[in-house]
């Protein structure tokens, strides 16, 4: 087989493992609050991060928030997280929210102390920020390779200073943001992503990178486009030729790296006639259906040109307290079932899909 991709090391591309095989396990502290025990396929207690390194998993994706009022989510959240991920063998994706909740294309809210800043100080705000949490990780002695520099920033940013219709105040911000990660003391060990919604729009990523470019920003602030891939919020786009389509005309038009950073699949979804490509409704709603739609999804990504395509993450497997994970579905993707019968100690029992990342 070496032999044979040095002849044809382009179609070898195609075959080489994927860099990043990643769980999104930022709930687990809060499941765990809550008394949740997670279970193996047979049934014995294991705590989340060993089960996903024993799933094929290679690193562990953690969001973490500025001053959220409960604490979940912040920086000291992230670093026990992180410890624990690194002890069970997983490298760390961080995932800079920069607010004090949720952000994303419908919810880019600027942190409460941040709230009175003018452009020019949230710009040097977010560098220091930045630096911050890197620098704090790096102090921790955890392996930080890849950080995203904002959630799903297709409107912007730390609204409303750098919306959508600020593309300036968005380039100077991220341009900040990366640079603050360049100058930490990962320097370039960890590389820099930028994260979209709507991985399967091209329209949309050429929209946005070709603005924050007009804008001022420099495409070399940036190893990685991170997007997002979900089956269930575009029952008319979301389909696996429109995903290879934009991830293609991506790599030919910017050469970066590509890494879904969001992707799930639902065990359950009585709505799908009206949420789910027709396409894509062969694929069942059962954990065996889960681990095709990952199948597919890297059979695409790993056949982006030139290698580009190097990585998926899986969003949110084991918080069985919002199984919807957001979606319309009953069951938007958790890879385990909840049983709440015990209060106090809830079993999120591991679906065979567990180990979907040995399948890919």
């Amino acid at each position: 087989m070496l032999r044979f991709c040095f002849v044809l090391n382009l179609a070898c591309a195609a075959l080489a493992a994927l860099t990043w095989k990643t769980q999104d396990i930022s709930s687990l502290l809060v499941e765990e609050a809550k008394g949740v025990v997670y279970k193996s396929l047979e049934g014995s207690a294991h705590p989340l991060e060993a089960l996903m390194k024993q799933g094929g998993a290679n690193s562990a994706k953690i969001r973490v928030w500025v001053n959220p009022p409960d604490g979940n989510y912040n920086l000291n959240y992230a670093l026990k997280l992180g410890k624990r991920a690194q002890a069970a063998g997983l490298a760390v994706v961080l995932n800079l929210h920069y607010s004090d909740t949720w952000a994303d294309p419908g919810h880019q809210i600027k942190p409460a102390a941040w709230s009175n800043l003018g452009a020019e100080q949230l710009i040097a705000k977010v560098k220091n920020y930045t630096t911050e949490v890197l620098d704090a990780f790096f102090a921790a002695g955890l392996d930080v390779n890849l950080v995203g520099i904002g959630n799903e920033v297709r409107a912007g940013l730390l609204w409303p200073t750098a919306k959508y219709d600020q593309m300036g105040n968005i380039a100077k911000i991220l341009t900040a943001a990366s640079h603050a990660v360049r100058n930490s003391q990962y320097k370039s060990k960890a590389k820099v992503m930028i994260h979209l919604d709507r991985g399967y729009s091209w329209s949309t990523q050429e929209w946005f990178y070709d603005g924050i470019v007009k804008a001022g920003f420099n495409m070399r602030d940036v190893d990685v486009q991170g997007i997002s891939f979900y089956p269930f919020w575009d029952p008319k786009e979301s389909t696996f030729d429109n995903f290879r389509s934009c991830m293609t005309n991506m790599a030919k038009k910017y050469g970066k790296i590509i890494v879904v950073t969001e992707t799930d699949w639902p065990t359950k979804c009585s709505q799908a006639g009206s949420n789910i490509p027709p396409s894509l409704r062969s694929i069942p709603f059962t954990p065996a259906g889960q681990v095709t739609w990952m199948q597919k999804v890297a059979e695409v990504v790993k056949a982006v040109p030139n290698g580009l395509g190097q990585g998926i993450m899986y969003w949110e497997p084991g918080w069985i307290d919002n199984a919807s994970l957001g979606s319309k579905c009953e069951d938007g993707g958790t890879l385990f079932k909840g049983d709440w019968s015990n209060k106090s100690h809830p079993v999120a029992m591991a679906h065979p899909s567990i180990n979907m990342f040995k399948a890919i």
